[in-house]
């Protein structure tokens, strides 16, 4: 893999991994198309993904490295002759909130893992799923307002909507965050309620998908070299510039206003692989 190469994927991957854009289907499209040029072979791109994916999980530890120090502090009892505080119990109740969440989104991502690797291999149908995600965003136009972002609004309902909508947006080319944020808001939960537990949702997620498809993939890993590495790591540095700025977008009411992004994007991978053979 050439540095140009390795820079321009990690960039990729590093803004739409958490803009709702879906970085799945962004990475799917353009790989199709280098392999079009170089022949690169689809198992070197799985592998590069799961670095790459690597990268911006350490992005999601860092911004939110204080929210994850009191969930992990609410959990042990408190010191000697204190009492245990309101936010402990809420740290608590988001802590089972999270756990509750992932109960879906392993089912369904394990059950649609096989078809979306082999949906990976059709870029008119990722593109197609791209414009699905266009379409979800929409309906955020219509929940932006939210009603609530305190820990009793918590439910296991909520939970498990979102839970789900991680599970669903394995499919190459729905966006997660997208996905789970519409979720959120559609529930009631305020846009920054919905941002903070879309992100928190998303670290056992990303690291246990890349632990899965590492399992699978340690030869093609080991023949990535320097450029894969040095890649991941901007990823990382570029996905904490886009965290931030995502969730200023959220605050702002914008978030709707990444679906005309994504219609652009779907009609024209749709255009171009359809004319190219669909393959």
């Amino acid at each position: 893999m050439t540095w140009a190469t390795a820079l321009l994927l990690a960039i990729l991957q590093g803004l739409t991994e958490f803009f709702p854009v879906s970085s799945s289907g962004h990475l799917a499209l353009v790989q199709s198309y280098l392999e079009r040029q170089s022949g690169r072979p689809m198992t070197e791109a799985l592998a590069f993904d799961i670095l790459l994916h690597l990268g911006t999980l350490l992005a999601v530890l860092f911004y939110f490295r204080a929210d994850l120090g009191r969930l992990a502090s609410s959990l042990f009892p408190a010191p000697t002759g204190g009492t245990d505080a309101p936010g402990r119990h809420s740290s608590r109740r988001e802590l089972a909130f999270l756990a509750i969440s992932l109960l879906p989104t392993a089912i369904i991502g394990l059950a649609l893992r096989h078809l979306a690797e082999r949906l990976l291999q059709l870029p008119v149908v990722v593109a197609a799923f791209v414009g699905v995600t266009g379409l979800i965003l929409l309906t955020t136009r219509l929940n932006a307002a939210g009603r609530g972002e305190n820990g009793a609004r918590l439910t296991w309902g909520r939970a498990l909507a979102m839970g789900a909508a991680q599970g669903i947006a394995v499919m190459p080319g729905l966006s997660r965050s997208g996905l789970t944020i519409a979720a959120a808001l559609a529930t009631g939960l305020s846009p920054m309620a919905a941002f903070r537990l879309s992100f928190l949702m998303s670290i056992p997620a990303i690291a246990g998908a890349a632990l899965v498809e590492l399992a699978g993939n340690r030869a093609a890993l080991e023949t990535l070299g320097w450029p894969a590495v040095c890649a991941a790591l901007i990823a990382g540095l570029v996905a904490l510039a886009a965290l931030r700025l995502l969730s200023r977008t959220l605050l702002l009411g914008r978030f709707h206003l990444f679906a005309w992004y994504c219609f652009a994007v779907a009609g024209t991978g749709m255009l171009l692989f359809t004319l190219w053979g669909g393959r």
